[in-house]
């Protein structure tokens, strides 16, 4: 138990960290991307507590069954949206709190029915009955509530903790973005 406990928790700080190095590189935000990996540990402390008040046991098909992209993505939709509106910063008086109002508002309907279709997708799992049910229920419901965390701190926390941006925050331009679309621009005019 002691060995299972402690593999399950070095994995899921590498995979935490790993994260944050990803993020990082396509975020180009040390701020944005530590908001966005904040997700994770709060999502698996939602679904923690979720299982424990519905008296759900957590085994390690459940902690496997978490894809910590699925974890993330609404988070970074929300806070690479709230980067993008905080530097194109229009020169008349609009405060940071207003264009991240707007920003979190602008997505908000999108990530929400994201993950909620993600959510849905689990549905035909909780049907299952005797071994099955046993084996697969606890995964999807581990996997809905991490998600429903995700969704809460991607659409309430977030926007939050982005107000602490500093006023001089830019976008990244990231160097993949840039080559993609000039390699394919290229290729058209090369065919053409």
């Amino acid at each position: 138990m002691h060995h299972t406990t402690k593999t399950v928790l070095h994995n899921l700080t590498e995979g935490v960290i790993l994260v944050v190095i990803i993020l990082l590189m396509f975020l180009g935000n040390i701020r944005g991307a530590i908001i966005v990996a904040l997700t994770v540990p709060f999502s698996l402390l939602f679904a923690a507590s979720c299982l424990k008040l519905k008296g759900i046991p957590a085994n390690l098909l459940s902690l496997g069954a978490l894809d910590f992209g699925m974890v993330v993505d609404g988070a970074v939709v929300m806070v690479e949206n709230i980067v993008r509106h905080l530097s194109h910063r229009r020169s008349d008086s609009t405060s940071a709190r207003d264009i991240i109002f707007e920003a979190a508002h602008e997505v908000q309907r999108p990530v929400f029915f994201a993950v909620s279709i993600i959510i849905t997708a689990y549905l035909p799992i909780f049907t299952l009955q005797a071994v099955e049910g046993r084996l697969f229920k606890p995964m999807a419901w581990t996997v809905a509530f991490a998600l429903c965390g995700a969704l809460i701190i991607s659409i309430i926390v977030a926007p939050v903790l982005s107000s602490f941006f500093p006023s001089g925050t830019r976008e990244w331009d990231d160097p993949v973005n840039e080559l993609v679309p000039r390699r394919i621009s290229r290729d058209a005019a090369v065919g053409d």
